[in-house]
């Protein structure tokens, strides 16, 4: 009688230890992010106060760059229409070729004097993470004075 409660209590320890273990998407991402880390990402969550519809679900990555003069800083915002410049313009940041290369779950990039902040909804693989750093490999390039 005694194995059979000892038994039990087992069964009830392993079944709240396999609640606790992540599974499928919470690994996924887990991967995404520490994959994100190794290219030089920092992730970071969306604040309330900088609400936005268009940005529902999405968690931002930024990454340090080099410095860039104020006149090449530049945000824009994907929409159904194609990219809607919030700050700065094409001829001025030199960005065209950034956006064009990066990937669709892109919403949002925010280029900053030492840093760029991309907005998007984390992807189903790792090639997109990988599309969007080779991307912004060009940034540099495209926002020299």
């Amino acid at each position: 009688m005694s194995w059979i409660i000892v038994g039990v209590v087992a069964a009830i320890l392993v079944a709240n230890l396999f609640k606790l273990m992540p599974r499928g998407r919470i690994m996924h991402i887990q991967r995404l992010r520490e994959e994100a880390r190794k290219l030089g990402f920092r992730v970071e969550r969306q604040l309330q106060a900088d609400h936005n519809p268009l940005l529902e679900h999405c968690v931002g990555y930024r990454k340090s760059l080099t410095r860039c003069p104020m006149s090449k800083e530049f945000s824009c915002q994907r929409t159904e229409s194609g990219w809607t410049w919030l700050l700065g313009s094409p001829e001025s940041s030199g960005a065209q070729p950034v956006l064009d290369a990066l990937p669709e779950g892109i919403r949002r990039i925010d280029r900053q004097s030492f840093s760029v902040l991309v907005f998007w909804i984390e992807p189903q693989t790792l090639e997109p993470l990988m599309e969007l750093d080779k991307a912004l490999a060009l940034l540099p390039e495209a926002t020299q004075p």
